[in-house]
């Protein structure tokens, strides 16, 4: 029960996902730990599904299996990671549910992000690299809704992440603040980390905030606002122009007397 969001915007890219975790009907949002988003050496992680998942994942990092060490260049290498992945599932993590078997596929989908770009991962493994955004989820109906909507309005890669998920939470039951946003910086990869710390590249949300009204700004600037106002001046102008001054009659002067010479300098003078 999941929302799971990355965009891609003005060449920066943000990682994001709520905090909700169901145990049957219970739902907690204040576990220790509880981020979504996993810090692997180089890339960032979020998962929706089992939660067993972020376990093994934790595990693998923690005894420095090679597979760690994978560097997400591209889409084949990201297969790569998920195929030894489940490899592994199925080799040291023999775990069940009742009645069926939990790794005959993974149940879980996820979202992988680096500095380069933004990959999507089914629960049959195919992998799709995102040129904008990406929504993975309960709420991803809601999300990529939003995300579609505010993406060319908004030039703040931050705040269509924020939007799309708290959109998620608005709408689906199975979303819930707080929310969780990542920039995603090649300066946060290459180094081997304790397990999920993020530091002050973590920002968490608490609670809803909407459309801030300096977004709204940007959207209307962004949206030809400058444009709406100038045609609204237009009309007056056009108007002003094309209108007709009252025509009247040319009148005939009234003949007057022959002058001398010297009078008529004197009024050629006075009208000029």
């Amino acid at each position: 029960m999941t929302i799971l969001v990355a965009v891609k915007k003005n060449n920066r890219i943000y990682v994001g996902a709520d905090r909700i975790t169901t145990f049957g009907s219970e739902y907690f949002t204040d576990l220790v730990d509880g981020s979504k988003i996993i810090k692997l050496k180089n890339a960032y992680l979020a998962t929706s599904g089992y939660t067993l998942l972020d376990n093994v994942i934790e595990h693998l990092h923690e005894t420095g299996h090679p597979m760690m060490d994978n560097e997400f260049n591209d889409r084949s290498q990201v297969f790569s990671f998920f195929l030894d992945l489940y490899a592994e599932l199925k080799k040291s993590y023999t775990l069940v549910d009742t009645g069926k078997d939990t790794y005959a596929g993974i149940y879980n989908s996820f979202v992988l992000v680096t500095a380069r770009g933004i990959f999507g991962v089914s629960n049959n493994l195919s992998v799709h690299e995102y040129e904008r955004f990406i929504a993975h989820g309960s709420g991803s109906d809601y999300a990529l809704g939003c995300l579609y909507g505010t993406y060319d309005s908004i030039s703040d890669g931050f705040e269509v992440t924020r939007l799309a998920l708290e959109s998620a939470c608005h709408f689906s039951i199975y979303c819930r603040e707080p929310l969780d946003i990542i920039e995603v910086k090649a300066s946060d990869f290459g180094k081997k980390r304790k397990y999920k710390q993020h530091g002050s590249a973590l920002k968490t949300i608490g609670k809803r905030k909407g459309l801030n009204k300096s977004a709204s700004k940007r959207t209307a600037a962004g949206s030809g606002g400058g444009a709406a106002k100038r045609s609204t001046k237009a009309p007056a102008k056009r108007a002003e122009k094309g209108a007709t001054k009252p025509v009247t009659k040319p009148t005939t002067k009234p003949a007057t007397k022959p002058t001398t010479k010297r009078a008529t300098k004197r009024s050629t003078k006075r009208s000029r």
